[in-house]
C-alpha cells in the first residue's frame, strides 16, 4: 500500500461523512397513487367555467398586439374580466375543470405579500395543512386541491383540473414578478405553486425573481407546464417534486441559480425494472425546452423515470445532472432516466466567480443588491463547470444526443456512497448507484454543421458500477471517442462493466468539492470543479485521457475507503445521539 494511502483514506472518511448542502428543504412527501394522466389543453368552449384576470393597462397592451386574431380574442376576454389578481380568481373557483385566462400585464399579487393568516409560521418547512389554509405565506399564488382533513393526497376539491393560461402573443406578455421588498428581501419563496392539484395546466406566461422556484408542482398526479419562461430565480425555474404524469414542454429557463428545470423525486414507476433502454412509462416528459445560462440546465435528485428529449441545453455551468446524493428525497437511488435527441453544448459558463471574494455580488447581504435581474447566478452546490451531463444513478439510457464544446467533459459517470450520506449505513447499499447505464449512438464533438468542436473528454468515468456500457457513439472523421477508463477501453454492451466500486485515485480527486458552501467556503481547497477549464486542444485531451493512475494503490483500497467512511459516519452518528441524549 502506498505511504499516501492513510492520508487518502482519512480524507475520504472526513469528506464522506459531510453531506453536501441541500439546495431546497421540503416537508415529508410521498408519491401520488399514479392513477392520473397527463392533462390535455382545453379550449374556452370546453371549460366547465371561465374566469378572467386583467390589469388596468391590459387594454393598451392588447391594442399593441400585432396578431389580429390574438388581439380580437383578448378584447373579447377583457369584457369578461372580473379579477385584478390571479390568487383571487383561484380562490373563487368552485367547479373542477375551470379555465382561468390571464390577460397581458405585470402581476405582482400585492394582496399576497403580507398575509394575516400565517398561523404562527416561523420560516421553516411549510406543511400541506398550512399551504391549504394560507399558502401566500411563501407563495405568490397557491393552488391546493386536496382536502387536508382526509388521509389521502388525492385532489378532491374544486381546483382539480384547473387550467391557467396567459393570453398574450408571447409568454412575455403576461409577467408574474416576485422581486424584492423595500428592505431588500425577497417578496416570496415561490411564484405559482400547485400542491396536490391533479390535472393542473399552466401555459403561456413568464415568471421571475423568486427566492426558490418560479413554478412549483408538488405531490400532483397529472400536470403540464407549457410555453412558460422562468428566469432570474435564486434556485429553480420549474421544480416538480414527488409528482407523476407530468409534461414540461416548449419552455425557456435561464439565469436560475440552481436548475432551469428540476423534476426531483419523480414518481419511481420503474423501480422494479431491471432493464435499461427506451421507457414505455415515465413520470415526467421534458421536451422542446431551451435551458441556458443556469448553473445547471436540467437536474433531478432522484430524477426517476424522466423522459428528456429534443431539448437545448447550452451555455450553463453544466448541461444536466441526475443524482442520488442529497438527503430527503423519496425514490433513492435515482433510476431510469432517458435522455435522447438533445443538443448539449458549450456548457462552460462559470458562475462561481459570483460567490468568490468579499466583494462578489452573491455575498451581498440584501438579495435585492445581488443583481439577479441582471443575470447574476449564485450556484448553491459544487458541480464541474464545463460538463455536458453527469450521472450518479442507475439504468439511465443516454442515446442519440449531440454533445459538443463542453470543455471539461461531454459526459461524466461516477460513484459515491450516497446511502451513507442519506444516513443509511448498510454496507450492501453503498454501491447502490451508477450501475447499468448505457451511452449509445451519441454524436460527440461534432456541431450540427459538421464542424469538429471537441469536448475536453467525451467521457469521464471513475470505473465504478456494474452493467455500464458504451456503444456506437459517433465522432468526427479521424478522431476517437476520448475517455479516461483505467483499463484503456470502455466496456461495450455485450460485455458490460463488472466492478461495483471505483478507482481510488479518481474518487479522491472529487472529494474536496464536497466542502463547498456558497457563503462560507466558495473556494474549497483542491476542488477543480469551480474553476473554468481551458478550451480543449489535442494536447489537453490527450493529457486528460492519459493513464496517470491505471490501477489503485491496492485492489482493496476502494473497499477500505467505503469501510472507513462508514465507520466514521457511524461514529459521528452515535456521538450526535449521545450528545442529544445528554441534553
Amino acid at each position: 500500500m502506498s505511504r499516501f494511502a492513510p492520508v487518502l483514506v482519512g480524507l475520504a472518511a472526513a469528506v464522506l461523512v459531510t453531506p453536501p448542502a441541500v439546495a431546497h428543504e421540503e416537508r415529508d412527501s410521498e408519491f401520488p397513487p399514479g392513477n392520473g394522466s397527463v392533462p390535455v389543453h382545453r379550449s374556452l368552449a370546453q371549460a366547465a367555467d371561465v374566469l378572467v384576470v386583467c390589469k388596468p393597462d391590459s387594454a393598451s397592451r392588447i391594442a399593441a398586439i400585432a396578431d389580429p386574431g390574438v388581439r380580437r380574442q383578448n378584447r373579447a376576454l377583457l369584457r369578461r374580466c372580473g379579477f385584478d389578481h390571479l390568487q383571487a380568481a383561484v380562490d373563487a373557483v368552485d367547479t373542477q375543470g375551470t379555465n382561468i385566462y390571464v390577460l397581458p400585464g405585470v402581476y405582482r399579487e400585492e394582496p399576497s405579500w403580507d398575509p394575516t393568516c400565517d398561523g404562527g409560521y416561523d420560516g421553516g418547512v411549510v406543511s400541506y395543512e398550512l399551504t391549504y389554509a394560507c399558502g401566500e405565506i411563501v407563495n405568490l399564488v397557491t393552488i391546493a386541491g386536496d382536502d387536508p382533513d382526509d388521509e389521502d393526497i388525492v385532489c378532491d376539491g374544486p381546483r382539480c383540473n384547473l387550467q391557467i393560461e396567459g393570453t398574450g402573443a408571447t409568454p412575455e406578455d403576461v409577467l408574474f414578478r416576485g422581486g424584492f421588498r423595500e428592505d431588500g428581501d425577497w417578496v416570496k419563496h415561490n411564484g405559482i405553486k400547485a400542491d396536490r392539484a391533479d390535472g393542473f395546466y399552466l401555459a403561456n406566461m413568464t415568471l421571475e425573481l423568486f427566492r426558490e422556484n418560479a413554478v412549483y408542482v408538488h405531490e400532483t398526479d397529472g400536470y403540464v407546464v407549457d410555453g412558460v419562461v422562468t428566469r432570474y430565480n435564486d434556485l429553480y425555474g420549474v421544480l416538480a417534486f414527488t409528482s407523476d404524469h407530468g409534461l414540461i414542454q416548449n419552455c425557456e429557463a435561464h439565469h436560475n441559480g440552481d436548475s432551469g428545470i428540476y423534476p426531483g423525486s419523480a414518481a419511481d414507476v420503474n423501480a422494479t425494472s431491471s432493464s435499461t433502454g427506451p421507457l414505455t412509462r415515465w413520470a415526467v416528459e421534458v421536451r422542446n425546452c431551451d435551458m441556458h445560462h443556469n448553473a445547471l440546465g436540467f437536474s433531478g435528485t432522484a430524477g426517476n423515470s424522466v423522459y428528456v428529449h429534443d431539448n437545448l441545453m447550452h451555455h450553463n455551468g453544466i448541461g444536466f445532472v441526475v443524482e442520488s446524493i442529497l438527503a430527503g428525497h423519496p425514490g433513492m437511488p435515482q433510476d431510469h432516466g432517458w435522455f435522447t435527441g438533445n443538443k448539449i453544448y458549450s456548457n462552460n459558463i462559470n458562475y462561481y466567480a459570483n460567490v468568490q471574494g468579499d466583494d462578489a455580488p452573491c455575498q451581498e447581504e440584501r438579495p435585492a443588491d445581488r443583481g439577479h435581474e441582471r443575470g447574476v447566478v449564485c450556484p448553491p452546490l459544487p458541480l464541474p463547470v464545463g460538463t455536458g451531463g453527469m450521472i450518479i444513478g442507475n439504468h439511465n439510457f443516454v442515446n442519440d444526443n449531440q454533445v459538443w464544446d463542453n470543455w471539461r467533459q461531454g459526459f461524466m459517470l461516477f460513484w459515491v456512497p450516497p446511502a451513507l450520506m442519506r444516513e443509511d449505513y448498510d454496507p450492501l447499499h453503498q454501491t447502490d448507484n451508477s450501475n447499468h447505464n448505457h451511452f449509445t449512438g451519441n454524436q460527440m464533438g461534432i456541431s450540427p454543421d459538421g464542424e469538429y468542436v471537441p469536448n475536453g473528454l467525451d467521457m469521464w468515468w471513475d470505473d465504478a458500477g456494474v452493467g455500464n456500457c458504451w456503444e456506437d457513439n459517433e465522432v468526427a472523421p479521424g478522431k476517437e471517442f476520448t475517455h479516461n477508463a483505467t483499463l484503456g477501453k470502455l466496456p461495450g454492451c455485450e460485455q458490460r462493466s463488472l466492478l461495483p466500486v471505483s478507482n481510488l485515485v479518481k474518487t479522491t480527486s472529487l472529494l474536496p468539492c464536497a466542502r463547498y458552501d456558497r457563503y462560507t467556503n466558495p473556494e474549497p481547497t483542491g476542488c477543480p470543479w469551480v474553476t473554468t477549464p481551458a478550451q480543449p486542444t489535442e494536447e489537453s485531451i490527450a493529457a486528460a485521457a492519459a493513464p496517470t493512475a491505471r490501477e489503485p494503490a491496492s485492489p482493496v483500497m476502494p473497499a477500505v475507503v467505503v469501510g472507513v467512511g462508514l465507520a466514521g459516519a457511524l461514529a459521528l452518528r452515535l456521538g450526535s445521539a449521545r450528545r442529544a441524549n445528554s441534553r
